[in-house]
């Protein structure tokens, strides 16, 4: 399927974060899944930047596990063949949450007098229950202040949205985050005006926590085939 082809919006991802594995092998595990084909150890050391024994390691893991499989490359030469890997296909997730999200989205929809508000309050919330919020700790307000300050506080921020179930990527300075994929994506496009302001108040919270002001913080919903566009402020306003 070309880009072209793509709908507008992210891919369904996992409604639960992996809890099992490593910081390092979850990073080695999402960029698997975002990178969405088959690819050698090395690739995959270059993508994450571990030292391609480590990446080795992980991958043998995560297949042991059923999160990845491995193929043997062609044949090139003597020698034996490089194993590709590729992640393995994962529904969104336990078919009970997700109908409840989407219950619980048409509900707000038909009974609020705001959806949206409604929507956001409700994506506070969620980002306070969220075991990664817990350890966002806030910037220390001379740091924030900083060009790197603001940076590390952003990047704390798509690290506990990739632990809630959504593929990030972000640009140099993670003032503008990719999702290209949501945890309850199927929910959004069906009641895009409260589930993508609970993403919102998400974002806005965990920002929040994290040292920064949240008023410039906005989602463009179902931006381009394939992902949704989080933009941070890059700066404190005075």
């Amino acid at each position: 399927m070309s880009v072209t082809e793509l709908p507008l919006g992210p891919k369904p991802g996992r409604a639960e974060p992996v809890a099992s594995i490593s910081k390092a092998r979850a990073a080695v595990l999402e960029r698997l899944r975002q990178l969405d084909g088959t690819l050698s150890v090395e690739q995959l050391a270059t993508q994450t930047g571990q030292h391609a024994n480590t990446v080795r390691e992980h991958l043998e893991a995560l297949t042991g596990d059923g999160h990845a499989t491995k193929t043997a490359a062609p044949k090139e030469g003597r020698g034996r063949p490089a194993w590709l890997y590729q992640a393995t296909a994962t529904p969104a997730g336990p078919v009970g949450y997700l109908a409840l999200a989407a219950a619980l989205a048409q509900h707000l929809a038909a009974t609020s007098a705001n959806p949206a508000a409604a929507g956001e309050s409700a994506g506070r919330s969620w980002a306070g229950a969220l075991p990664g919020a817990s350890r966002l700790g806030a910037v220390a307000a001379a740091e924030v202040s900083s060009k790197a300050g603001g940076k590390v506080a952003r990047q704390r921020v798509a690290t506990v949205l990739g632990q809630a179930g959504f593929g990030v990527r972000g640009n140099r300075d993670a003032t503008e985050l990719t999702l290209t994929t949501c945890p309850i994506v199927e929910a959004a496009r069906e009641n895009p005006e409260v589930v993508c302001a609970v993403h919102l108040g998400l974002a806005k919270e965990l920002l929040s926590a994290s040292g920064l002001p949240e008023q410039d913080v906005r989602l463009l919903p179902f931006a381009g085939p394939g992902f949704c566009t989080l933009h941070l402020p890059g700066s404190v306003t005075p």
